[in-house]
C-alpha cells in the first residue's frame, strides 16, 4: 500500500511539473496506475507503450524517447519491476493533423525544448527518490531582495564562464581530432548551451541558430588543426545546407550529435601539422588543383626545389607518391559525386580530372575494390588504397 501510494504520488508530481500524461506499467505490460487528462488515440498510446516498456526493462539506467512525427513519449525505470512512461509532448509548434491528434488536443500538449527534455528525463529517472517534504514560507524584505539579485548575477557569471571553458575544450578536441574527448564533453554539457529562451515558442529556430554558430566554430577549429580549406568548405557547406533543410527538432538534435565527430574525423584524416612547410604547400596545392593536369616539374619549380627532392620528401612524409595522392583526391571527389546525383560516369570522369572514362574506372576500382557503378549501387564508402 505504501509503495503504491508513493508511486501514485510521484506520478502526480511529474504531471504537475510537466503537464504530460503519465503511466506506470509492470514488466508484463499490465498498467498499474496513470494520470492522463489528455485524450490520446489508443493506437498511438499502444505503439509508444509497446516500444518503450520492453526497452526500459532491458536498459533501466537510460531514459528512452520514442518519436512519431513531432510527437514524443519518454520512458524510464521506476524500479526493477515498474516502468514509467510519460507523453505525448511536442518538440515544436505542431502542424495540422500531427499524429492524427485533433486540434484541441494539440493545443493542450506541452512543447518541450531540448533543455526541458533533459530536465524531464532527469526527473523521470529519479521518481523513486521523490519523497514528501516539509515547507516553510519566508517573508521577503527589501535588503534581502537586493542581496538575492547579487547572488543571481554571480551565478549567471559562473554559468557563462563554464560555457566558455567547455567551448574551448570542445575547440581543442576538434583541433586535435579527439572524437572520444569531444563525445564526453557533449554528454557533460547537457542543456548548458540551450538558448531557446531567446526565441519563445520557436525551438526549431533556436536550435538552427545554435547549429549555425557551432558549424562555424568547428570549421575554424578544424582549420587550426591543419585541414586544407577546400575540405573544410565541403563539410561546412554540407552542414549549413542540412541545418536549413531539416524541419524536425529531433533530426536537428541528431545532426548536432554527429557534427563535431565528423569534424574530428576530418582532422585525423587530413591534418597537415606533422608535415614540413614544403609538403604542406604541396598538399594545399593538390587539394586546390587536383582536377587539373598534374605536372611535377612545374610544381617543384613553383615551390623552388628540385623535382626529385620534392618527390622523395613527399613520399617520405605522406606515404604516397604525388600521383597516388592526386588520384586519391580525385577518387574522393568521385565518391561525393556518385552519392550526390545520378550523373553519368563520363560526366564524373571529367569533373574529377580524368581524361578517359576507362582509365578512371580502372583507378577507381584500384582504390575501392569495385567499379564506380557498383560502388554507387552498394553505397559503399571504402577509402583504403589497394596498392
Amino acid at each position: 500500500m505504501g509503495d503504491s501510494f508513493q508511486l501514485s504520488s510521484s506520478i502526480m508530481s511529474f504531471f504537475q511539473l510537466t503537464h504530460m500524461n503519465v503511466y506506470a506499467f509492470e514488466a508484463s505490460g499490465s498498467m498499474i496506475t496513470l494520470h492522463a487528462p489528455h485524450s490520446i488515440p489508443d493506437h498511438l498510446n499502444k505503439a509508444a507503450f509497446n516500444a518503450l516498456i520492453g526497452v526500459v526493462h532491458q536498459q533501466p539506467t537510460i531514459c528512452h524517447f520514442w518519436h512519431h512525427d513531432q510527437i514524443v513519449y519518454m520512458g524510464g525505470a521506476y524500479d526493477s519491476d515498474t516502468a514509467v512512461i510519460a507523453g505525448p509532448f511536442l518538440t515544436q509548434l505542431p502542424h495540422e493533423q500531427t499524429g492524427s491528434l485533433n486540434e484541441h488536443t494539440l493545443r493542450n500538449l506541452p512543447i518541450l525544448n531540448q533543455a526541458a527534455q533533459h530536465s524531464a528525463a532527469s526527473l523521470l529517472m529519479h521518481l523513486k527518490q521523490m519523497e514528501a517534504v516539509s515547507i516553510s514560507s519566508i517573508e521577503a524584505t527589501e535588503s534581502s531582495s537586493s542581496h538575492s539579485k547579487t547572488r543571481e548575477e554571480e551565478a549567471d557569471h559562473s554559468i557563462i564562464n563554464l560555457r566558455y571553458k567547455i567551448n574551448n575544450d570542445m575547440i581543442h578536441a576538434i583541433e586535435t581530432g579527439d572524437a572520444e574527448s569531444l563525445e564526453m564533453l557533449i554528454k557533460k554539457t547537457g542543456n548548458l548551451f540551450d538558448f531557446s529562451s531567446r526565441f519563445p515558442n520557436k525551438p526549431l529556430r533556436a536550435i538552427k541558430n545554435s547549429l549555425i554558430i557551432l558549424n562555424t566554430t568547428f570549421r575554424l577549429a578544424a582549420e587550426r588543426g591543419g585541414v586544407p580549406p577546400i575540405l573544410l568548405h565541403y563539410l561546412s557547406e554540407k552542414f549549413a545546407i542540412s541545418v536549413e533543410r531539416i524541419n524536425s527538432v529531433h533530426s536537428l538534435n541528431k545532426l548536432q550529435e554527429t557534427m563535431g565527430i565528423e569534424y574530428c574525423h576530418l582532422v585525423r584524416q587530413n591534418q597537415l601539422n606533422g608535415y614540413s612547410m614544403l609538403i604542406k604547400e604541396a598538399v594545399r596545392y593538390f587539394h586546390s588543383h587536383f582536377t587539373e593536369p598534374f605536372d611535377a616539374v612545374e610544381l617543384a619549380d613553383e615551390l623552388g626545389v628540385h623535382p626529385s627532392h620534392l618527390a622523395r620528401q613527399f613520399k617520405k612524409e605522406t606515404g604516397y607518391t604525388m600521383s597516388q595522392f592526386v588520384h586519391q583526391l580525385r577518387i574522393q571527389k568521385a565518391k561525393r559525386l556518385l552519392k550526390k546525383d545520378n550523373a553519368s560516369i563520363e560526366h564524373i570522369t571529367g569533373k574529377c580530372g580524368f581524361e578517359d572514362a576507362a582509365y578512371f574506372i580502372r583507378v577507381f576500382k584500384k582504390f575501392t575494390g569495385m567499379p564506380p557503378g557498383k560502388w554507387r549501387s552498394y553505397g559503399s564508402d571504402k577509402t583504403e588504397m589497394s596498392q
